[in-house]
């Protein structure tokens, strides 16, 4: 009698590190088989996952486990995709509470693996299928995602830069300032030639005013302006000896903020030629308040969601919907659902934002939301997610069909659910 073959998944389970993995593989009831080592090398992985196939018994299909799919996974990633085999992701916390769980006492490598693959084969909470992301969602996802970065550092940086500024002249940051704004292109051509104003103070009036119009293009207020810093450097108060240790942080804060412009201006020119080549990059850029950053981050990061799971699901994936951790008699702040990614909901926060000021349509719904949450701690807070809620609705579509933005059908859609929702109204009075 000629029995049904099944597929069986066999898993391996790899605890990842810089020079090599420690690759332990389990059975489909979760029981150890055998452990190596691997070095992270593309040849070496691509050796041991096809030993590991071969081992395999008959209808028996193999899925890797790891800890990241980039940094110290990213190799092992691109290998087991190419191999087309099924790629999972455990997340550390996870993992470390699953090991004191088993009472491990301290991390072990080999163990880690062990528990890894037991994760996956038990389904866990904290282990997750990767998803097949295409190359150009890749890169989308790496660039906006650098461009965060950039902008962070160079926030730090202007932040420690005011910082020093208040410890020279706290004048320059008065609102009733008749200088160059703190961080605008005029300031920093000054501290660029006199850093910490070390001989701004006998240099003439005429000389800033020509370094000011050469940078802001301010015209006939570059005069004020030079004259509000030579009489401010004259005024600086703080002993030779420390400024001129200041001038050295405000040269090398100054380097640091231009060396970052350089840098988010050469990534916004890749981010914008790769969303002007995605098709679906330009069906999003015809939507209100959505410009080239967002859209790159809704192709990198939410299109491989989108394409494998429902509308709600992919809400609740971007952080949209209102699932938090809290539970139970657990007090202080609520937090966000495990497996929200961050990026995807601060670009579509940050557009809701924007939508309020540049769309009529996206303005009225806000104050409808605003007025319904009255009374609520943060009333403009769930006001704007609940916006970005209902544009994500038509964002979704524009990822998963052929359709195309249309304000005009959105208008009278809405005018047609205010005309019904009037005459509910009048009938129930």
């Amino acid at each position: 009698m000629e029995t049904e073959t099944r597929h069986q998944w066999w898993t391996a389970g790899v605890d990842g590190g810089e020079e090599r993995h420690r690759v332990v593989l389990l059975d489909e009831h979760g029981e150890r088989v055998r452990g190596r080592w691997v070095t992270n090398r593309v040849d070496a992985i691509e050796e041991v996952l096809g030993e590991l196939l071969i081992e395999l018994p008959a209808g028996a299909r193999l899925r890797v486990v790891s800890e990241a799919s980039r940094s110290l996974g990213g190799v092992l990633a691109q290998v087991v995709i190419r191999l087309g085999l099924e790629l999972w992701q455990v997340n550390p916390k996870a993992l470390a509470r699953y090991r004191e769980v088993e009472g491990q006492p301290r991390k072990d490598d080999d163990r880690d693996a062990w528990l890894i693959g037991r994760m996956c084969v038990g389904g866990m909470a904290g282990c997750r299928k990767v998803l097949d992301v295409r190359p150009e969602e890749r890169v989308l996802s790496r660039l906006s995602r650098l461009h965060h970065q950039l902008q962070l550092k160079r926030t730090a940086a202007l932040s420690q830069l005011r910082a020093r500024q208040l410890d020279l002249a706290p004048e320059a940051l008065a609102k009733d300032w008749e200088g160059p704004a703190f961080g605008s292109k005029g300031t920093l051509a000054v501290l660029t030639r006199w850093p910490a104003w070390v001989g701004l103070e006998s240099v003439r009036v005429a000389t800033i005013e020509r370094l000011l119009q050469a940078s802001t293009r301010r015209g006939g207020r570059c005069r004020t302006m030079a004259e509000a810093l030579k009489a401010a450097a004259q005024r600086v108060a703080m002993g030779t000896t420390e400024r001129a240790v200041v001038a050295i942080e405000m040269r090398v804060l100054v380097q640091e903020i231009r060396a970052l412009d350089a840098s988010l201006a050469e990534v916004t020119t890749e981010l914008q030629h790769a969303v002007d080549a995605h098709p679906i990059g330009r069906k999003l850029m015809t939507m209100a308040a959505v410009g080239y950053l967002t859209a790159a981050v809704v192709l990198g990061e939410i299109l491989p969601v989108a394409r494998n799971v429902s509308e709600g699901k992919a809400a609740t994936y971007a952080g949209l919907t209102p699932l938090s951790r809290s539970s139970g008699k657990l007090k202080g702040r609520s937090r966000l659902a495990r497996g929200v990614n961050k990026h995807a909901l601060r670009a579509l926060y940050l557009s809701a934002l924007a939508a309020i000021r540049c769309s009529a349509l996206d303005a009225a719904y806000y104050h409808k939301q605003h007025a319904r949450h009255a009374g609520h701690p943060k009333t403009h807070v769930v006001a704007i997610l609940a916006l970005a809620r209902q544009r994500f609705k038509v964002l979704y579509k524009l990822l998963t069909t052929d359709a195309v933005y249309d304000k005009e059908i959105l208008i009278a859609s809405h005018l047609d659910r205010e005309r019904k929702a009037a005459d509910r109204y009048q009938r129930a009075a």
